[in-house]
């Protein structure tokens, strides 16, 4: 006989996920196409590369170049469509630059917003961790501005301790964090911090087998990375795979 399918989504702030892994921002997700192209794979969700209120171009954080949000804004709405989940992820030097672009993603359709605080030009501008009050200003003036679900994606070492941070989310009503798939990132997190959030982990992430050692450890969901730039969007379907292979599943 052959063994019941196991239900391998996410839930994530209570926006359901048709599946568990999902594009990091910037991997493969900077142009129409490239959506387009995750848009009809079997990832859970489609992440947007992270954007700027305006053109981003610096010789040294070229992580975050991009257009402007105002030339990724348009595709929410058609990705959404496809009935993949739509992430933005957004970027700003002021508090003022993340919550216009935290209205203009949740207003356009996006099922989450994601504030990307982990690249190295916002610890240089917005400083979001320079002490307890600036992150809890940030973070309940974000929540209280975007009329969906927010994600903060928090640097691989804040600058506070977890058990701050998580206070401060948990305050504002933040109920998912993107942290590094390591043990000083979301497993240092859930012992400081508690296991209060969904977690989504990214690094590291390469095969089924990584998918399910991150969902054993108590993340909701992973994103994938430089494999996927490897590899393409047929990585999903791939991992999916090699999940329900482990388990013991068989395939038509």
């Amino acid at each position: 006989m052959p063994s019941t399918p196991v239900d391998l989504g996410a839930t994530l702030a209570g926006v359901r996920l048709p599946f568990c892994a999902m594009n990091a921002s910037g991997a493969r997700s900077g142009t129409a196409a490239e959506l387009r192209g995750l848009a009809g794979s079997a990832a859970g969700a489609v992440v947007l590369k992270t954007v700027t209120v305006h053109p981003f171009v610096h010789p040294e954080y070229r992580s975050l170049h991009n257009p402007g949000y105002d030339r990724l804004l348009p595709l929410v709405g058609e990705l959404a469509a496809t009935a993949r989940a739509v992430i933005p992820s957004i970027a700003g030097a002021t508090l003022d630059e993340l919550v216009v672009l935290a209205r203009a993603f949740a207003d356009a359709g996006a099922a989450l917003v994601e504030v990307n605080l982990a690249d190295p030009w916002i610890a240089a501008t917005l400083a979001p961790f320079e002490s307890v009050d600036t992150f809890r200003r940030l973070s309940t003036t974000l929540a209280a501005a975007s009329a969906r679900p927010l994600a903060l994606k928090l640097p691989e070492r804040p600058g506070l301790p977890y058990a701050v941070v998580g206070a401060a989310l948990e305050e504002a009503g933040i109920r998912v964090v993107v942290a590094r798939n390591d043990f000083g990132g979301f497993e240092k997190l859930f012992v400081e911090a508690g296991r209060r959030f969904d977690v989504v982990v990214v690094g590291g992430i390469r095969s089924g087998y990584d998918v399910t050692r991150a969902l054993s450890k108590g993340a909701a969901a992973v994103q994938v990375g430089t494999a996927l730039v490897e590899e393409g969007p047929a990585i999903f379907a791939r991992l999916e795979r090699e999940m329900r292979t482990a388990r013991g599943e068989r395939h038509a």
